[in-house]
């Protein structure tokens, strides 16, 4: 697709230099390799969680662990072995996890993806391709509940959505705890050249009273990512065949209030080559996702941001992640079908998707103050985005057009991103985007063809991370004709800059860190220079044992402007909050707070107000576990409360196995203005799944749900079933 008119020099020229990356892998080399052992002609690995196959015995041990945290570079308080095999189907990890304090253990079953640091846990971090720009992670508890997903290196971040097909199995001894994880060459996205290396990293957590987290290579404070210094990986050989097709048909049957229901959908993945992975949905069936944790939104200007939890999307969501939120795949709220390509090579990596959407949702319509909103008709979406690296260099363009059903209009974004290493304590990341869109807002919620409407989004950060010392600084400029239907931009026609700068130290009396932070933002309003918000934040962060963060801030100087030329109004508060393991039975107790001077963006008035939130995770008996969550907001009045919102959900879980569960989910929310209450809100969910494998699942379950006054029950049973576990059968 060519540059279009409105696009400036200055962007043409900056998607020249993000296309003109070539292939070179970065970083230093901090770990020694390791290397893995081939499994002989015959020799089949039995996946029960034991290392007592003769292989594991020539296989090399790899025992060189150091403390990531609580003390960094420290040696861990318990010792830590790591093997690999490997055969023409799949890489073998055996893990030895010893433990001079067994009964200790913290080893509880979790629904998959549910494994996190109150638990013992070891996970295996493996990029293929060698870039260190992503890995594939796969975890195990030592009750053997798994977690995966992808670490993506631009934004530090780990997403669970994906999930591959692999599998692993634990064991207990009287010196700890064993594990085997079985990676099929399958699951892996690697390269066919040669020069490639592939890249490992193992991870153990330990949560005692201080949670320990060791790593298999040192990570120091300034490496660019978590994932930047992993070891090279030696003796892996590709199989000759590495090719696959995976089907995975469904079957939906619900009951509601209009009668019954059947729908039947197909999943296909299908690989080619080593470094392409096509994937294609028809009529996809992606209602049954679990229940999102209620948000308070009634005193909210901008919409919230939802997480992805659509498997279509899965294969390519690290590919997605830009320096803003450029590609939000919750914008296609119904998808008929589709069709993506992922390649990911050692140099350039890429993603590109059509969807027939049939809409329902809605289209975010930025503004200065706040973001509107029009219904959002059917449309046709082409998406992608393309990488290219060269050394500490790294490129991308973004593509997102969206072309909605019955002469509608259409809203088109491109633009490229760039993310360069300077140095070990400097990373820059930018992106210029530029739209034009002719689906107008009509002003009564709908869209309507009309003329074409340009705009242009131009984002820097800089980041500056050393030891105990940390700082960015980011500028993010938006035109009044700037929007994208694909991502999510929820203010335009404004300026904005922001600071952060934060000093921190350990072997403080009490705590494992103390950091001290102030944070600066001005954004104003591009045509009259108005200041739209202003904020000076200073505050405080610590961690300790007992895995305790907490924090503390104070907007002392804090400023709203609701709309043109209207007065600025200044807010007062104290922001904070904790999360600590108060034990082994209790994995979290969250407590978040507000309280002070608040706007009341309804009346343009500042009120005396408040926000609280609690969580807590119970593992009262190892195979139940409960989870309550309680938030509240509170705007004050002259004799009642001007603005009261409440929102809670009860969860529990009770497991009957690690790939089988029973799920409950009991959610209520209110909302009051002065004497005008809504009518509540409640949702009662109950949910059987049995997982057999990532492709093949049993789902049966019952949803009742109140809104206002409108009332809904379903009754479903799905079935999705992998071919490959069909074969497996045959």
């Amino acid at each position: 697709m060519p540059c279009p008119a409105f696009f400036s020099r200055p962007l043409v020229l900056l998607c020249l230099l993000a296309l003109a990356c070539a292939a070179g892998p970065a970083g230093a080399e901090l770990g020694s390799a390791m290397r893995a052992e081939r499994l002989q002609p015959g020799e089949r690995i039995r996946l029960d969680g034991a290392l007592d196959h003769p292989a594991w015995q020539r296989a090399p041990v790899y025992d060189s662990f150091v403390e990531k945290a609580p003390t960094l570079g420290a040696t861990p308080p318990q010792a830590t072995r790591v093997q690999l095999l490997v055969d023409e189907q799949a890489l073998y990890v055996g893990i030895t996890a010893l433990d001079t304090r067994p009964e200790l253990m913290r080893a509880p079953l979790v629904r998959y993806d549910q494994i996190n640091r109150t638990q013992d846990f070891v996970v295996v971090y493996l990029d293929p391709i060698g870039s260190r720009r992503a890995a594939q992670f796969f975890r195990v508890n030592a009750a053997g509940s798994l977690a995966d997903g992808m670490h993506t290196a631009a934004d530090d971040s780990e997403d669970f959505a994906p999930d591959f097909d692999w599998d692993a199995a634990t064991r207990r001894t009287p010196e700890g705890w064993t594990a085997v994880l079985r990676l099929p060459f399958a699951a892996l996205r690697f390269s066919e050249d040669p020069a490639a290396t592939w890249r490992v990293m193992v991870a153990r957590r330990l949560p005692r009273e201080q949670f320990h987290m060791a790593t298999s290579v040192l990570i120091p404070r300034e490496a660019a990512s978590f994932i930047d210094t992993m070891q090279p990986l030696d003796n892996v050989r590709l199989p000759e065949r590495h090719r696959f097709l995976t089907l995975r048909p469904s079957l939906t049957l619900r009951r509601d209030d209009t009668g019954t229901h059947t729908e039947a959908s197909l999943d296909l993945k299908w690989r080619p080559r080593a470094e392409l992975v096509v994937d294609a949905t028809l009529n996809p069936d992606f209602s049954q996702v679990a229940l999102d944790v209620p948000q308070l939104r009634g005193n909210e200007r901008f919409s919230l941001f939802l997480s992805e939890k659509r498997p279509f999307f899965f294969e390519s969501s690290d590919l997605l992640r830009s320096p803003t939120e450029a590609l939000y795949t919750r914008s296609l709220t119904g998808p008929r079908g589709g069709l993506r390509a992922t390649w990911r090579g050692a140099g350039l990596a890429g993603t590109a998707f059509a969807i027939d959407d049939e809409g329902g949702g809605v289209v975010l319509l930025p503004g200065v103050y706040g973001n509107g909103a029009a219904e959002q008709p059917a449309s046709r979406v082409l998406a992608g985005r393309v990488q290219a690296y060269r050394d500490s260099l790294q490129g991308g363009v973004l593509l997102a057009s969206r072309r909605y059903s019955g002469g509608l209009g259409d809203n088109q974004v491109l633009g490229p991103d760039l993310a360069w290493q300077l140095n070990p304590q400097w990373r820059l990341r930018a992106q210029w985007l530029a739209s034009r869109t002719t689906a107008l807002d009509d002003g009564n919620g709908s869209l309507l063809p009309g003329r074409a409407e340009d705009g242009q989004r131009r984002y820097a950060r800089v980041f500056y991370n050393r030891d105990f010392s940390e700082a960015n600084l980011s500028v993010d400029d938006i035109t009044a004709g700037f929007r994208h239907d694909t991502g999510f931009v929820t203010q335009s026609g404004v300026r904005s800059v922001s600071g952060w700068v934060a000093q921190g130290w350990d072997g403080v009396p009490g705590f494992n860190e103390f950091w001290l932070n102030t944070e600066v933002q001005d954004v104003r309003d591009r045509q009259t220079g108005e200041p739209v918000v202003q904020t000076v934040r200073p505050g405080l962060w610590v961690t300790g044992a007992r895995n305790l963060e907490a924090w503390l801030d104070w907007y002392g100087h804090a400023r709203q402007r609701l709309g043109p030329q209207q007065p600025q109004l200044a807010e007062r508060y104290w922001s904070g909050g904790f999360v600590f393991t108060p034990a082994p039975w209790w994995n979290f107790a969250e407590l978040k707070f507000e309280s002070g001077q608040r706007v009341d963006a309804r009346e343009g008035l500042v009120r005396r107000g408040r926000q609280l939130s609690l969580m807590a995770q119970l593992r009262p008996l190892r195979f139940l576990e409960v989870e309550p969550r309680f938030s509240m907001a509170r705007l004050d009045g002259a004799d009642r409360p001007a603005f009261r919102e409440t929102a809670a959900q009860g969860l529990l879980v009770w497991h009957l196995g690690p790939r089988q569960y029973l799920r409950a989910i009991v959610q209520r929310s209110t909302l009051q203005r002065g004497e005008q209450r809504e009518p509540a809100n409640r949702t009662t969910s109950l949910t059987w799944s049995l997982r057999h494998s990532p492709g093949t699942v049993l789902v049966l379950g019952y949803t009742q749900a109140r809104d206002g006054g409108a009332s809904a029950r379903e009754a479903f049973v799905k079935l999705q079933v992998d071919s490959e576990d069909v074969r497996s059968l045959f």
